[in-house]
């Protein structure tokens, strides 16, 4: 099973903000079926913006960075994906290039906290909690 994680989720358990603990509970189930969980190139950039914009510490950015590449693989972000997110329109293109990325590299499920932007979609939209309690009933 292939995951697409979007950069929410995971800002949720580094940041420890709401969300956390079903964060940490999506990642151990990951793990534990050995799921393939996958960010963006793109998730990357703004992970460490964020992260360091939070912690005013450009070392414990690097440490936690490394920690989250422990979790996840790095999806590359191609022209098709920025043409086709930029042929869609979307509101937030931000999120159109994740979800084309997903899309385009065949994802089962894209996981994020925001469903709300992801609408009239293909791919699998799914909560963390959502997905967990689809793993639990399979």
């Amino acid at each position: 099973m292939k995951l697409l994680i979007d950069t929410n989720v995971l800002l949720d358990m580094v940041l420890k903000r709401n969300g956390y603990e079903t964060s940490v509970k999506l990642f151990r189930k990951i793990r534990e079926r050995e799921a393939l969980a996958c960010i963006t190139a793109s998730s990357v950039t703004d992970l460490f913006y964020i992260i360091r914009k939070e912690t005013h510490d450009t070392e414990r950015t690097y440490a936690i960075m490394e920690n989250i590449f422990c979790l996840v693989t790095i999806l590359s972000v191609t022209e098709k994906d920025i043409q086709d997110a930029f042929g869609q329109k979307w509101r937030d293109f931000e999120d159109c290039v994740q979800y084309m990325t997903g899309q385009n590299n065949r994802m089962d499920y894209l996981i994020t906290a925001n469903q709300k932007d992801y609408k009239d979609v293909s791919l699998p939209v799914l909560t963390p909690a959502e997905w967990l309690e689809a793993d639990r009933q399979a």
